[in-house]
């Protein structure tokens, strides 16, 4: 199982820049001072290239590649080292099927938007047993 480290820096791929500095703020309260963004898959994936990451928080519904595309590159890429991840999206429908049909888990965690510093928190304090 991947662990979390909040030392490492987290990177944040949400193709609205808006919704990535909030985001940024929300992830600075729990801890991480170091926190990247992207605003579509490719610049994740040189970004996480160049940089090791301890945790992606990516979007769901993006283009040209969606979240879980992104995470399934990322997978397939042997330079970057496994990470905890985490797939967001304002969709309550849209992250219910990306559940539902996937045959193994896109994501260890997958939250809806809008959400507070505590609930993330305490996702990933129980989702890696913090």
């Amino acid at each position: 199982m991947k662990g979390l480290d909040r030392t490492l820096p987290a990177l944040i791929v949400d193709d609205s820049t808006t919704m990535c500095s909030i985001m940024s703020k929300v992830l600075r309260q729990i801890g991480f001072s170091d926190v990247d963004h992207a605003t579509e898959g490719l610049d994740a994936i040189f970004k996480l290239k160049a940089k090791r990451h301890g945790l992606l928080l990516t979007d769901l519904e993006m283009n040209p590649i969606s979240g879980p595309s992104l995470i399934r590159l990322i997978w397939a890429e042997k330079d970057i080292p496994p990470l905890a991840t985490i797939l967001t999206s304002s969709n309550r429908h849209s992250i219910a099927r990306t559940v539902t049909e996937s045959e193994r888990a896109i994501a260890d965690i997958y939250i809806l938007k809008p959400f507070t510093a505590e609930i993330l928190d305490r996702k990933l304090r129980e989702t890696f047993d913090e």
